[in-house]
């Protein structure tokens, strides 16, 4: 698929000092009275998402078109990017490219998959800081959900998914892990990605699917609090549980926001079988 060609004309609606030419592009580290270089390219890009140079349901340009436009690398047009994803200008697919899914600044958090592979790609793209781990003692009900057996023992590591260091909180995260995973435990403390990925390197086995659970449930206060919430708000559970031939190798609940958080699926009609 071929992301649309507005707005790819370089200087259209692009500050003098941003378009190309012939001399020495401007680095990153070109900051003017304007800002950061990322941050003038973002205003840009959400001008011309605001005004139609890219519509509604289009795809933006890649970043290697952008970076090429403005005479700067993909990093900075990254950081500007992901502005417009987490104002919910765009969503992005690994694979696909970035795709204009509103035309306003949306003040919730939306998730869309389709693979793990997009599920890895959230977790590189967002910040994770890690507050607790423990070792708890599966109680019935608990075992239902992770997916355990009552009186297992498993490790429980908690924490708070950011959208960038110094951003905002998106969610509060509680990863259950099976105790044969303890020699593992040590190392996602400075993992960067997912952790299902770095346990699945330590597994006799491939991750064979996710199943993911989603519930309303008031938000506990001690969570609430982390995510800066007032006592009484509701959450929306994702409970995720990444299953291998040997068993679950992880299960997380993450609580976000009920208010701040929507959830996409995109469904489609099945094509007829072939007679």
């Amino acid at each position: 698929m071929k992301s649309t060609g507005a707005g790819r004309t370089a200087g259209r609606g692009i500050p003098e000092s941003m378009t190309m030419s012939d001399e020495t592009p401007t680095t990153e580290a070109d900051n003017t009275a304007d800002g950061p270089r990322y941050a003038r390219i973002q205003k840009v890009l959400e001008e011309r998402v605001i005004e139609g140079t890219y519509p509604l349901g289009s795809l933006m340009p890649t970043e290697i078109e952008l970076a090429t436009e403005f005479a700067t690398s993909r990093f900075t047009i990254r950081e500007a990017l992901r502005y417009l994803r987490e104002h919910g200008y765009v969503e992005r697919r690994q694979g696909v490219g970035t795709r204009v899914v509103s035309v306003r600044p949306q003040s919730t958090f939306q998730q869309s998959f389709r693979s793990l592979e997009e599920l890895f790609q959230v977790a590189v793209e967002t910040w994770f800081v890690i507050l607790d781990k423990a070792r708890v003692t599966l109680s019935p009900d608990l075992a239902e959900l992770v997916g355990g057996l009552a009186g297992e023992e498993w490790f429980v590591i908690s924490g708070v998914r950011w959208t960038a260091p110094g951003g905002k909180p998106i969610c509060f995260v509680q990863s259950y892990i099976p105790a044969r995973f303890e020699h593992v435990v040590p190392l996602l403390e400075n993992h960067q990605g997912p952790f299902f990925s770095l346990l699945e390197r330590h597994s006799d086995g491939k991750i064979e699917e996710a199943v993911q659970e989603i519930r309303a449930l008031p938000m506990p206060p001690e969570i609430g609090r982390h995510l800066g919430l007032k006592p009484g708000a509701w959450s929306l559970q994702l409970l995720r549980r990444y299953l291998t031939d040997s068993g679950v190798l992880i299960a997380s609940f993450n609580w976000h926001p009920a208010d701040q958080m929507s959830y996409v699926m995109h469904i489609h009609r099945a094509k007829p079988a072939p007679e």
